[in-house]
């Protein structure tokens, strides 16, 4: 999923919870249950997108060169 694809999906969560009145009490813990999963994997995909932004700027500054990290977690250099 792009970063864009991840932002429509939020907005479109968004618009679901402003909705909520409209949904029954059972309805609105689905859906409030519902986007709080998908906010935590939103952040949990953010936060692996920032890691790989981190070391790809660390490769390109040089800093990064013999780490094991490269090839075993990022896969990078393979």
């Amino acid at each position: 999923m792009t970063q864009k694809e991840l932002q429509d999906v939020l907005g479109d969560r968004i618009e679901a919870m402003l909705k909520l009145d409209d949904l029954s009490d059972d309805e609105q813990r689905f859906e409030f249950q519902r986007s709080d999963m998908i906010s935590r994997l939103a952040k949990q995909m953010i936060n692996n997108a920032d890691v790989i932004l981190r070391t790809d700027k660390l490769i390109a500054e040089g800093k990064l060169m013999s780490s094991s990290i490269i090839s075993s977690v990022i896969g990078h250099g393979k």
